[in-house]
């Protein structure tokens, strides 16, 4: 068991790098090929593959019917399980590209642009391509295997957006080197992925096999599309009821936070999910992994949140220019909005590993019921009631998900409460180190740039002197586990093994104990004596 924990840590951890490194990647990537092709491309190209994008995404989140998370929560999959998903996937993805492909032009209607007909239609085929490789995507996740992913994804997008995309951009070909780029991304993906995770290619038809699956499945897409919708529900209203003016300064300035936190997310949410649901039958680890990651996640997130709020004009100034400083409030106020979603993240991701779906569907459901409500009873107040409301909504969703949290894993409000202390005692510290940094400092005496970088510099400093100098009690038994778990099973050598050695005896130190003894190569033990599991192979439910 302390064999299977650690390498189950061990691979988690790999999986954030990777999965990071690779967000990180795609996303400076695309900073230039966006601006690539906004000076090879008009406005009107972008905006009509804009307008097909948010078509499609109302049929792509039931095209999959939850196969792919099916697949990684299972427990166990046998041959047949992946038979089955595949062919459903493949199933959806033929059944929805072609409604598309038919209802094209009465989308366009909708969103009065009969010109984006013919870019719907071939962006439809993308439905199919993900129908082809969505079963290998999963095997790949559920393994674990987030180097491999992260190969194939930036892999994929280099050689679609930089080389495809901007290649047929300068032939001329306007509109569709975008739809082109989009299209040769599925293809490498269904390609590499299919070539790094080879399944039976073979349809299944068996109602027996495909019960639990789209049982989960089937949920999980409703709820998705559910956070689709309340994610969107503020942006829709302040359109409407404010004007494009408002929406502008909104999200620019929920973008400042969002963008950072977003990478953060996108990065840990792909590995905690196959993570959870590797231990979900074993309700006291989940139960200690998940206050774990509340707490490492709070004293990382919550720290940048604060300091995001202090430093908000100098934020503003800088990334947007003096003109944009009516988003400054907006920042301040989503900011605490970002730092308590950051963390209900991981109750969401229980339910999702334990198949506690349907108390999670219903909880949405009241949600987006109850986010509704708040930005119509507060739109009067402008921009800063909308931003008001999502902090409520999120505060009672963050509640509502400690509720249920006290149901599937017995956890006390005490002990989820403890999990946020290093982040707010890291923020408060945090925090007032920024403000300090500007009295000191004060607008107007150097520029906003250099007073920005001194804010970020400290802010950073005390953050890594908190978490290295004096974690509290509780961040200190989660880093401890972390750090031994490691040593355990990688036994790191050179200058990385000294590090962690004289990390770990300085937590030990601050808990009064004696310093644990290094772990190096010479004195871990070989693989080949290493515990490991074995698969039976059986022909009718060998295991994947």
């Amino acid at each position: 068991m302390a064999s299977s924990a650690s390498n189950l840590t061990t691979a988690a951890v790999n999986g954030v790098k990777w999965s990071t490194a690779a967000t990180i990647t795609i996303s400076v990537l695309q900073i230039g090929y966006t601006a690539t092709m906004a000076r090879l491309l008009t406005p009107a190209a972008f905006g009509l593959v804009a307008l097909a994008g948010v078509i499609l995404r109302f049929g792509s989140y039931f095209a999959q019917m939850g196969m792919e998370q099916a697949i990684i929560q299972k427990p166990d999959i046998t041959r047949a399980d992946v038979r089955a998903a595949f062919t459903s996937s493949l199933g959806l993805g033929i059944l929805f590209a072609g409604a598309l492909a038919l209802g094209a032009p009465l989308a366009a209607g909708i969103v009065r642009a009969p010109e984006v007909v013919p870019v719907v239609r071939m962006l439809a085929v993308g439905l199919l391509l993900t129908g082809f490789n969505a079963t290998a995507l999963s095997l790949l996740r559920r393994r674990m295997k987030f180097r491999t992913l992260a190969m194939i994804e930036v892999t994929s997008y280099v050689v679609s957006y930089a080389v495809l995309g901007i290649g047929l951009a300068f032939q001329g070909f306007g509109v569709w080197s975008l739809v082109a780029a989009m299209l040769g991304q599925g293809v490498l993906l269904t390609i590499l992925s299919y070539g790094a995770e080879r399944h039976d290619l073979r349809l299944l038809f068996d109602w027996e096999t495909y019960r639990p699956l789209v049982q989960y499945g089937s949920r999980m897409s409703a709820i998705s599309f559910l956070e689709f919708l309340t994610g969107s529900l503020d942006t829709l209203l302040i359109g409407r009821l404010l004007g494009a003016a408002a929406l502008g300064i909104y999200s620019r300035g929920w973008m400042l936070i969002g963008l950072p936190v977003y990478l953060l997310t996108t990065s840990v949410s792909k590995v905690v999910f196959p993570s959870f649901s590797q231990m979900q039958a074993d309700r006291p680890r989940l139960k200690t992994v998940y206050l774990g990651s509340i707490t490492l996640i709070a004293a990382l997130v919550i720290p940048i949140c604060a300091g995001a709020a202090v430093a908000a004009p100098e934020i503003v100034r800088v990334m947007l220019g003096p003109s944009w400083s009516a988003a400054v409030p907006i920042l301040r106020v989503v900011c605490a909005a970002f730092g308590m979603s950051m963390v209900t993240m991981f109750a969401g991701v229980v339910c999702d590993a334990t198949a506690t779906l349907t108390p999670k569907l219903w909880l949405n459901l009241g949600y987006a019921v109850l986010l509704t409500g708040l930005f119509y009873g507060l739109s009067r107040y402008g921009l800063l009631g909308v931003a008001g409301a999502v902090v409520i909504g999120e505060i009672i969703r963050t509640v509502l998900y400690l509720l249920l949290m006290r149901r599937v894993l017995g956890v006390t409000v005490g002990e989820v409460l403890g999990s946020y202390v290093p982040g707010l005692l890291a923020g408060a510290a945090v925090a007032a180190g920024i403000a300090a940094t500007r009295f000191l400092l004060p607008a107007g005496t150097v520029p906003a740039a250099v007073l920005l970088v001194a804010e970020m510099l400290t802010g950073a400093l005390l953050l890594v002197g908190l978490a290295v100098g004096a974690p509290p009690a509780r961040l200190r038994t989660v880093l401890r586990r972390l750090v031994g778990r490691l040593h355990e099973d990688s036994a790191p050598t050179g200058r990385l093994a000294g590090l962690l050695h004289a990390f770990s005896r300085r937590l030990a130190r601050l808990d009064g104990q004696v310093a644990p003894v290094s772990v190096t190569a010479a004195t871990a033990p070989p693989a080949s004596l290493r515990p490991h599991s074995a698969l039976l192979p059986d022909p009718e439910t060998e295991l994947v």
